[in-house]
Parts: C-alpha cells; sequence; structure tokens
C-alpha cells in the first residue's frame, strides 16, 4: 500500500524507475521526485488523493506538474522533502495543468524559505481548488504567479464552460519580478477575438470565484503588486505587505498599482501598500468593501475606483462601494477618486484618514476626495483630513 512505502523515481540508463526506501520516511512522502526529473504526470504515477509528492532537495530545472486530482478536504500535497528546493531564474519554475484539490507549499524556519522557486509559478490548463503557501519566488521574468486559462479556440476554456474556483494563496514570499506583477490573476481582456477553424471567433474569458489572498509579502515588483480580475463573487485580498510596486513595468501608464482589481464582490481589507509606482488601488466592480488598509506614498492616488456604469451608460443600479477606516499618507495626488457612477445605493466613504501637505486641485479644492460628477451617490460620514506643511 501506498501508506507503507515511498515511491522514488529515479533515471536508469535514460529509462524512469522505481524503487523503494526505508518506510520511516513513508508519512512523509508518497513519491519523491529527483532533481534531475521535470515533469509530474498524475495519470502516469498513479497519483491518489491525500498523497505528498516530495520534490528532492538541490538544485532543479522548471517543473511541469499535470494531471493531478485530490479530493475537497484530502489534496493532494507537493513539497520539498528534507532540504531546500532552488529553481534558478528562468521563464517559469513551476506550470500546473489540468489539475484540481492541489496544494503547492513548502517548509519555512528560521533559516528561509524551502521552496526557492526563480522564474514564475503558473496555473493554468483549467485547473481549479489550488493552494499556494510558503513559497518564494524570485526573479521571474514576467510575473512572480501567473493564474488563469487563457481563452481559445477550445471551447472548454470559454467563460460559459468554466469558471475557476476555490484558489488560496497565503504566506508567500515574491519579489524582483523583472517587468510584471507579482500576482497576475485572472484575464485581464473582456474578450478576446480569434480565428477558428477560418472563422473569426470572439470568446470570452472565464471567471474565478471563491478566492482568497492573504499574508503574503511582496518587494520591489516590476508593475502591479496583486492583480486580481475577472472575478463573479467572493474574493478576498487581506492582510498583504507590498513595498514598491511598478519599478520597471511593461506599462508604464497602468501596471503600476499596488493592488490592482476587476470584477465585483471583492473585499479588499488590511493591506499594507508602500511606494506604489501609480495608484495605490485601482479598482473597477461593482460591490467592492475597502476596509482598513494603509497607504503610504502612492505614485498618484491613494485609491481610483470606477464601476461598468461609468464605462457603460447602459447599466444602473449597480452594488455600492464601501470605503472605510482606511489610512492614506501623502498620495501623490487624491486621497480617494470614484468613479462608481449610478449605483443603486450611495457609495459609503466613512472614517477614513487623509494625510498630505495640504495641496490643492485646479478648483482650489483639498485634493481629500474627487468624484466624477453628481451621478457618483456618496455618503461621506466622519472621515479625517491631516495637513503636514513641507
Amino acid at each position: 500500500m501506498k501508506d507503507t512505502k515511498t515511491l522514488t523515481l529515479t533515471l536508469l540508463s535514460g529509462a524512469l524507475a522505481l524503487c523503494t526506501i526505508p518506510q520511516a520516511l513513508a508519512a512523509q512522502c508518497n513519491i519523491v521526485i529527483p532533481s534531475s526529473h521535470h515533469l509530474i504526470d498524475g495519470n502516469t504515477l498513479g497519483v491518489v488523493a491525500g498523497d505528498t509528492i516530495c520534490l528532492a532537495a538541490g538544485e532543479r530545472g522548471p517543473l511541469r506538474i499535470r494531471n493531478v486530482h485530490g479530493e475537497a478536504g484530502n489534496p493532494v500535497v507537493i513539497r520539498n522533502e528534507d532540504g531546500t528546493v532552488t529553481t534558478t531564474p528562468y521563464e517559469y519554475s513551476i506550470a500546473v495543468e489540468q489539475s484540481s484539490q492541489l496544494r503547492i507549499t513548502g517548509s519555512r524556519d528560521e533559516a528561509g524559505y524551502g521552496m526557492r522557486l526563480g522564474g514564475t509559478v503558473g496555473i493554468g490548463g483549467l485547473s481549479e481548488y489550488i493552494e499556494i503557501d510558503n513559497l518564494e519566488i524570485y526573479r521571474a521574468r514576467f510575473a512572480g504567479l501567473l493564474i488563469k486559462t487563457d481563452p481559445t479556440c477550445d471551447p472548454a476554456t470559454w467563460q460559459e464552460n468554466f469558471t475557476m474556483r476555490g484558489l488560496r494563496v497565503h504566506h508567500n514570499y515574491i519579489h524582483d519580478t523583472e517587468t510584471g506583477e507579482g500576482m497576475y490573476i485572472g484575464y485581464t481582456g473582456k474578450s478576446r477575438k480569434l480565428e477558428c477553424d477560418g472563422v473569426a471567433t470572439t470568446v470570452y474569458p472565464h471567471k474565478l470565484t471563491d478566492v482568497d489572498i492573504y499574508n503574503n509579502t511582496l518587494e520591489n515588483i516590476g508593475a502591479d503588486g496583486i492583480q486580481l480580475n475577472s472575478v463573479a463573487s467572493d474574493a478576498s485580498i487581506r492582510n498583504n505587505k507590498i513595498y514598491r510596486t511598478g519599478v520597471s513595468p511593461f506599462d508604464p501608464k497602468y501596471q503600476n498599482t499596488g493592488i490592482q482589481v476587476g470584477g465585483d464582490k471583492v473585499t479588499v481589507t488590511g493591506n499594507l501598500i508602500y511606494r506604489s509606482g501609480g495608484n495605490g488601488m485601482m479598482l473597477d466592480g461593482d460591490g467592492l468593501t475597502i476596509h482598513d488598509n494603509h497607504i503610504l506614498y502612492a505614485g498618484e492616488n491613494g485609491i481610483f475606483a470606477r464601476n461598468p456604469a461609468q464605462q457603460d451608460s447602459t447599466i444602473s443600479d449597480g452594488e455600492a462601494h464601501v470605503y472605510s477606516e482606511n489610512l492614506i499618507i501623502h498620495p501623490a495626488s487624491y486621497g480617494i477618486k470614484l468613479y462608481a457612477v449610478n449605483t443603486a445605493t450611495p457609495n459609503l466613504i466613512k472614517e477614513n484618514t487623509i494625510e498630505d501637505h495640504g495641496q490643492r486641485d485646479a478648483a482650489n479644492r483639498p485634493m481629500t476626495y474627487s468624484y466624477l460628477n453628481n451621478s457618483v451617490f456618496r455618503q461621506e460620514l466622519n472621515n479625517r483630513h491631516y495637513v503636514v506643511e513641507q
């Protein structure tokens, strides 16, 4: 039985062979992948729910994972074995396809992270119910984490046929991406135009739901710190620390925020954003709740937000936004710039604190709150503004 011995993959004369290792390690690792091996195929290896797959310590090249499926409450776990696993910077370090109920995790102690991954960790190929935690991801040429399945001519990838669910990303350390985001989660466009079997076809990207991103640290990020798009509902970004974003963005005008959100019913709470290249947050959706965040020295607005109705006049009565108990210190422009229009109820701006140097806009108004026009229904309650003279 798999719980009484561990299968270790070795390469013998160019062929894949199986051998056993002592029973004492069996409770820890069901399968051990040597550093020379670059593919985990759950079908080939006979992986079942509850298995733990361990990566042998040492330097390795990029790893592709496919067809690995656990069960709800009994995932397959992939982790380092008994030492540090390091991948040297490359286009990607780990790529996951066609997998579900999978956790990728690393040990963590005073010496650092047990999984040090140079290059992008990608989750795609219709994968869902994925947990990623306690990894160090560094010097990715593009994004540190890239999580989405792009729509193609395959109908399985279309919005009406697939929703990515059950994503958990927590306690990771992502730093020094070269040009891309710390986390790039969800497709950014509304649609994609393709030619499928000679026919011009417009396809729509999948949505995400049941997403929780928390307790991560991101430093020196090329573009946006955390970018979460195409959210249908039920997503949370909480208690993350984001230091210096937009340091070398591929798009200097837009891709330089601390947190960027596109979608509905997203909660952003308890985050620290320090020195974003552009907006501390850039938000686009209905029913957004932004609570108890600290945004320091944003390169543009502390928060810039809008909703679908602002971009399409046929839309109205969307769910209002809530901004409460946020601390915004010395943004280069406004504290909160809100363009969420024609909502069913007023947007609530309550008990926020803004500190700046007392700068005023062209209309000689304090640069605390700015609204597109009177179609931004709002209620302001107990907000504070402190001026610190230069």
